[in-house]
């Protein structure tokens, strides 16, 4: 490439780039009790969630989300603590409005053409000027298909945006057919409340139209047909070379330090969560009760031989099933508050991953049109000033002696050559400063981007260990009370009479 072109383009995309340090003062503890105001559970308050997940409802009502959006860009800042990407939110990135969004009511739907589903009622409220009902709650019905369309619509829109995954539609309950069960609606519509979250909390996807259509469109078939239009298209001219560039062999000749520390956080990140993950499943296994439901049946069985204490060994027996009952509702909404949570930011590393990938991408692009641009000017450079010598090529020499042959005029075909390579080298060289442009914009966003990611991450966190140690204090206070009951049972046993008078 000409040193006059190297002036004109320059790989600097990242002159925001902040040196990271090492040690961070416990993240948790930064929090502040109005940073959780929504978007967590609010301590000690995971009694007055009413989720059993043993028994089917006989009613088609099921309960309330815990975990609702309600968000006013009070996202917690780390700066303080000189964290890598914890900085202020930038001018780039318009400033968050307050959005409320609640998933409710559950129903199931039976259609003749498209089959058995079940919709959620979708509630919000916001300040968006966009958005009809300003301030003013407005609910419609979504399917988890309009989830889907959610998704994919804001991936396109805004590729540099780290937009929240979906719960995975292909589990196991598809295979099996319990999609419509009690236990895996609850599920899929906490995990579609935590995705609404995510985007209510983001500046940009909050304000997108395709967002507003979803929230409150009353004709959302046609609505997002029309929206899909004004999808932009991801196609350019860099589809046209022949060399695919989308190519996970082809390394970044140079690679920034930023950005690979960021892959680093996030892979690091989900090592520990899938270590979070393992463990965790491990303690439930034990915790789940069916130690004690054995346990009180081989009491009710010596309530048969000690005729004496049979009413307190009974009562005891009850006691036990009574504790395994508790020990095993306390696993469950463990299972759905925290191991969710956590199966959730794992899924949130994998977009953050997405979006870094195609950060390289664009860097990728990049760096390989300026290689051909260096082949064109190389080529040009060669046909105007040959020398045997730099011949690289001996078809090319062989050609031009046959073409001689033939009595093709040299200077002519020397001149078409010149012609389709100064072309050729406009093109590319637009092209270079277009994907350097748009290179230093996506990266631009992406650091943005993952700034958001590292505050909702320790969000999210935070609200996952309340929960665990919400339904931890609850399991301990009903294990007191049903083991306090017991007490004046068994004290009253006498070694004469047997069973006293004292009953529960």
């Amino acid at each position: 490439m000409s040193d006059d072109f190297e002036n004109i383009v320059q790989w600097d995309v990242h002159t925001d780039a902040i040196t990271p340090q090492s040690e961070v003062k416990d993240p948790l503890s930064q929090f502040s009790e109005e940073t959780l105001l929504s978007p967590s559970l609010p301590h000690n308050d995971t009694n007055n969630i009413n989720v059993t997940l043993t028994e089917s409802p006989t009613s088609p009502h099921f309960p309330k989300s815990p975990l609702t959006s309600h968000s006013k860009a009070q996202l917690p800042n780390n700066n303080q603590n000189g964290h890598t990407f914890m900085h202020n939110q930038s001018d780039n990135m318009p400033e968050l409005s307050t959005m409320t969004i609640v998933i409710d009511d559950p129903k199931k739907h039976q259609d003749p053409t498209a089959g058995t589903y079940v919709t959620y009622l979708i509630t919000t409220t916001t300040t968006l000027e966009t958005f009809r009902n300003n301030g003013q709650p407005c609910s419609v019905r979504r399917r988890f298909q309009d989830f889907v369309w959610l998704h994919n619509t804001l991936t396109m829109e805004y590729p540099a945006c780290i937009v929240p995954p979906l719960p995975d539609k292909h589990r196991l309950e598809y295979i099996k057919g319990d999609r419509f069960s009690f236990e895996f609606i609850t599920k899929r519509k906490l995990s579609l409340q935590w995705f609404m979250n995510r985007i209510s909390r983001h500046p940009i996807l909050q304000c997108s139209q395709s967002t507003r259509i979803f929230l409150e469109s009353n004709d959302f078939r046609n609505d997002k047909r029309a929206q899909s239009t004004y999808v932009p298209p991801t196609t350019s001219l860099i589809n046209s070379i022949g060399d695919t560039l989308v190519n996970a062999f082809v390394k970044l000749k140079k690679p920034d330090e930023k950005f690979e520390e960021m892959k680093d956080i996030v892979n690091r990140l989900e090592d520990n969560l899938n270590i979070i993950e393992r463990l965790y499943l491990r303690i439930n296994k034990r915790q789940r009760g069916k130690d004690y439901t054995s346990f009180a049946n081989s009491i009710q069985g010596l309530s048969a031989l000690e005729t004496s204490i049979r009413n307190s060994l009974h009562q005891f027996a009850e006691t036990c099933k009574a504790y395994s009952k508790v020990m095993k509702e306390m696993s469950e909404k463990e299972e759905l508050l925290f191991l969710n949570e956590i199966h959730e930011l794992i899924a949130y590393c994998h977009a953050a991953k997405d979006v870094l990938k195609a950060r390289d991408q664009k860097q990728l692009d990049f760096e390989e049109l300026s290689r051909y641009l260096d082949q064109a000017v190389l080529e040009k450079e060669r046909i105007l000033h040959p020398r045997f010598s730099d011949r690289g090529n001996i078809t090319e020499y062989v050609a031009d002696k046959i073409n001689e042959v033939r009595g093709i005029s040299m200077q002519q075909a020397k001149r078409e050559k010149l012609a389709r390579l100064e072309k050729k080298i406009d093109e590319l060289q637009n092209e270079v400063l277009r994907t350097s442009d748009e290179s230093a914009e996506f990266s631009s966003q992406v650091v943005e981007e993952f700034s958001l990611f590292q505050k909702t991450k320790l969000l999210e966190l935070k609200q996952g260990l309340l929960a665990y140690a919400d339904c931890h204090i609850d399991f301990f206070q009903k294990g007191m009370d049903i083991w306090e009951k017991i007490l004046p049972v068994l004290e009253s046993i006498d070694s004469e009479k047997g069973d006293g008078e004292v009953t529960m």
